[in-house]
């Protein structure tokens, strides 16, 4: 397979590299990371990064990267990562290119790519990227690509917490560390906080509900604009809800004006929660997957059905 993606990059002078909408730091770092190795291979070649990047993690990786708009008059090959299905795809300009990579590692639903390297088992796909660039003695990176995808494993992983994680992600790990990053700095850029994540902390502990195993919190778009926090923002605070023994699963629901939804983000430590995701407009990995509610009215449902997939 790693063959087969380098002779589709050899063959295009035009790359438009994509990953999926909501982007969390997987998202961002395979994407980051493919683009690294691309253009530092292959510097003639015009590579794109495509997608919105008004989210705050941006700012987490140092990747320099252009803003131009690709120019679909060339032939373009498009490859996407981290994309379970082509509805997730940021950015519809991939249905313009001549050909698609697909590189991922959620469960298989839809193989979109003229090429396909899916690997369900994989930690993230950032784990995929470095493992790519390992395996092939040609490929080339920098510092800043190789901490664009230690960030991705380290966000996917939870600093190697989840059971994804395997050898292969620690070998991934020590492939990166051998570019010389500064681990410290990068764990600094994903947990250094703000003081105002405390009061964020706070309001979640002090209004978080539990019912029949599942504890969840609701983030209202009054209550980001008190908390002085995006929308994005307020899902990552899941796993302060992780770790306590009588709590099965753990939600965050916070309100997407923008989109007129609320966004999901379901977490577990060893039930499988994704075709409950799956049912709600969403899905991801066995534990920690994401979905979206069109109305509240339909959050005492879901609440249920979890509960369900507990007492089962």
């Amino acid at each position: 397979m790693d063959q087969n993606i380098i002779a589709k990059i050899e063959a295009y002078d035009y790359i438009a590299v994509y990953r999926h909408i909501n982007p969390d730091f997987d998202a961002f770092g395979s994407q980051f990371g493919m683009y690294d190795i691309i253009k530092t291979t292959y510097p003639n070649k015009k590579v794109y990064l495509c997608g919105d990047f008004s989210s705050e993690l941006v700012g987490k990786y140092t990747v320099d990267f252009n803003d131009d708009t690709v120019d679909y008059n060339n032939e373009v090959l498009g490859i996407v990562l981290d994309t379970a299905n082509r509805e997730r795809i940021d950015d519809d300009s991939y249905t313009k290119c001549k050909e698609i990579i697909k590189i991922d590692h959620h469960i298989v639903i839809d193989s979109y790519g003229d090429l396909n390297y899916e690997d369900s088992t994989a930690s993230s796909v950032s784990q995929l990227v470095t493992q790519f660039f390992k395996d092939n003695s040609t490929l080339k990176i920098t510092k800043d690509g190789a901490a664009a995808l230690y960030l991705g494993i380290i966000g996917d992983t939870s600093r190697f917490l989840f059971k994804s994680t395997d050898v292969r992600t620690f070998d991934a790990a020590s492939t990166l560390l051998k570019t010389g990053i500064d681990i410290v700095d990068i764990y600094n850029r994903i947990y250094l906080r703000k003081a105002k994540d405390l009061e964020v902390n706070k309001f979640i502990l002090n209004n978080y509900k539990f019912d029949g195993g599942v504890a969840y919190y609701v983030l209202r778009d009054e209550d980001l604009k008190n908390l002085k926090i995006s929308r994005e923002r307020g899902s990552d605070f899941v796993n302060i809800l992780s770790g306590i023994e009588e709590y099965k699963i753990w939600v965050a629901v916070t309100e997407n004006v923008v989109d007129n939804n609320w966004r999901i983000s379901i977490r577990s430590r060893d039930i499988t929660i994704n075709g409950i995701a799956q049912k709600y407009n969403g899905g991801g990995h066995a534990l920690a997957s994401g979905a979206k509610l069109d109305d509240f009215e339909m959050l005492p449902k879901l609440i249920e059905d979890l509960k369900e997939l507990i007492n089962e």
